[in-house]
């Protein structure tokens, strides 16, 4: 990404972010205004002063008088609408730019989350992409007008004076110079800036996230380090910024005054000898003094290019990353909930050794699955492949005879109960959570099926019941009860595959049974698969599946396996003596 060149970057930004043609119409249009109005005063004081106070004709003076203040209005009315309908334009953008994000967000495949922190994407998200918008639109486009400045000022001294012109350009070779000298480093600086934004971003993301393990285990002080760390890099690297930008100003400045100086002593000698009159060179001094700002604005915004290439860079890393889940395929509306897992090897991008290794599974309409195995075995892989998280590098998933990766992800997950290992409350209240399962649902609804899964009476002693914030909710819900307002969401959708990842591996042994209770009742009539990490579970199933290294070892009903001693029965008694103490 680092490669692209700052041609390629612009073009690209400018051709999918400038497309609201009448704002840019409006804009151009005040640019050219201002443009003309800035033009015009200096001229209408040549006129006065050659033309009327030199010569003692002062009958037309009030009349260029009054021109000269129109221009000045002029001036400011095209100013306050150029900058109005910048910051108009530069919000759309804005708007544009971040729904990009977060559609590719959605639609990214969990490989693509796996290389990147949580806080790194929120500074994308929101720091970069305010970056853009400040430079590389509203700089851009002011940048677009102080140049026209420049050109429509250079084009009048042309046409008043050659030598006077050629006078006060004669530092621009300078500027040049300085500006094509330091905007490289000045960006590799920005760059670097905007990385330790991320990971001091990153690190008070995980904190925050991660506050009861880091006191549980008494880490407060490393965090404290790590921060300080990683605090003291992000100073580093604006310092950096700002040795280059403490000296690069300061010979901008030189440059541009050294202009104005010259155009004074050159213009006085020339006034002096009678090559130039005074109302050219009160003109031209003029004309330096108004050039010197659009100069620096121009300058201003390749200094400031510099940063938003840099951020510019980071927004185009994650839209053009490939990692994306599509969602081609058939559109089902309903399944018998036949899946049949036929030779399937998985591999972790990144990874050497296989996940999954040849594992071959059929589960019956209104089968239930219980999924156990050591840590790592594979139980969770599989799961993620029956949702379609990811597909199998080799073999296939059939549903109801139909191959996985010809069905449409999001009508495949919209017929299959998910119910993940922690559930997590998103803002608004404990209805409109439930309600995550099935949008379109009722209030009615929600409220029959947490009576038929026994879990209303505990929402309804919450303060506000199921208006409840979800916020307020997480700090009085234990996890078990968390876990029950998921299978609610679940039941909602009344899904015809029921998926089940470790639901009980953190509830807490009061809740225990009214959770397995809510299983029970979700898994009725449905295909269902348990990943179980508590063998307990393995009671509400019809057949376990043992899985060791990616294989499948044993499979049956759970009584049979223990019957037989094998591994199911090793696993099962291991977790007994331990339960036991």
């Amino acid at each position: 990404m680092s490669g692209r060149s700052s041609a390629s970057l612009l073009v690209r930004f400018v051709r999918e972010a400038f497309t609201d043609r009448k704002i840019l119409l409006i804009i151009a249009v005040s640019i050219a205004g201002s443009s003309l109005s800035t033009l015009a005063s200096p001229y209408l004081l040549k006129i006065a002063i050659d033309e009327y106070i030199i010569p003692g004709r002062y009958e037309k003076l009030p009349l260029i008088a009054f021109l000269y203040l129109l221009a000045l209005v002029g001036q400011w009315l095209f100013m306050t609408l150029q900058t109005y309908y910048v910051e108009v334009f530069g919000q759309r953008v804005l708007r544009r730019l971040r729904a990009s994000l977060e559609e590719k967000v959605l639609r990214a495949r969990l490989d693509f989350f796996a290389e990147r922190s949580t806080g790194d994407l929120v500074s994308r998200l929101i720091n970069d992409t305010n970056l853009v918008n400040d430079v590389l639109v509203s700089g851009l486009l002011g940048g677009i007008g102080s140049m026209l400045s420049v050109v429509g000022i250079v084009a009048a001294m042309l046409i008043l004076d050659v030598r006077l012109t050629l006078a006060t350009l004669s530092t621009v070779p300078l500027m040049v110079f300085i500006a094509k000298y330091f905007g490289g480093r000045i960006r590799r600086a920005y760059r670097e800036t905007r990385k330790r934004i991320a990971k001091l971003s990153s690190i008070v993301e995980e904190t925050v996230s991660g506050i009861e393990t880091v006191r549980s285990f008494g880490r407060e002080r490393m965090v404290e380090e790590e921060f300080d760390r990683a605090s003291r890099e992000t100073i580093s690297a604006f310092m950096r910024v700002a040795r280059y930008m403490g000296v690069f100003w300061p010979l901008m400045n030189l440059a541009t005054l050294a202009s104005i100086s010259i155009v004074i002593g050159y213009g006085a000698y020339l006034a002096y000898t009678g090559a130039a009159t005074v109302g050219v060179v009160v003109a031209f001094v003029q004309y330096a003094q108004r050039i010197r700002g659009p100069i620096n604005n121009v300058v201003s915004m390749y200094d400031s290019l510099q940063s938003a290439l840099a951020s510019l860079e980071r927004i185009y890393e994650v839209l053009d990353d490939p990692r994306v889940e599509d969602d081609e395929g058939i559109r089902i509306s309903r399944l018998r909930g036949d899946i049949a897992v036929e030779n399937v090897w998985f591999w972790y991008p990144g990874r050497r050794d296989p996940a999954l290794r040849g594992v071959s599974l059929h589960i019956r309409p209104g089968e239930r699955v219980a999924l156990v195995g050591h840590t790592g075995a594979g139980k969770t892989t599989l799961a993620n492949l029956l949702m379609r998280f990811y597909d199998p590098q080799k073999g296939r998933i059939l549903y109801d005879g139909i191959d996985s990766r010809s069905i449409s992800r999001r009508s495949l997950r919209s017929r299959i109960g998910y119910v993940p290992q922690e559930t997590y409350l998103f803002p608004g209240t404990i209805m409109e959570n439930i309600k995550l399962g099935k949008p379109d649902a009722g209030d009615e609804d929600v409220v029959r099926v947490c009576k038929e899964l026994g879990i209303h009476e505990f929402i309804m002693r919450l303060p506000r019941g199921y208006q409840t914030p979800a916020g307020e909710a997480g700090r009085l819900l234990s996890v078990g009860e968390k876990q029950l307002i998921s299978i609610a969401r679940a039941m909602l959708r009344d899904p015809d595959i029921v998926i089940l990842d470790e639901a009980l591996s953190s509830v807490d042994p009061k809740t225990e049974s009214r959770v397995l209770s809510a299983m029970a009742k979700l898994m009725a009539g449905r295909t269902s698969i348990i990943i179980a990490h508590r063998l307990a579970v393995t009671r509400l199933a019809d057949k376990v599946v043992v899985l060791e290294g990616g294989r499948i070892v044993e499979e049956g009903p759970p009584r049979e396996l223990l019957e037989r001693r094998g591994a199911f029965y090793r696993l099962y008694t291991s977790q007994e003596m331990l339960a036991r103490g």
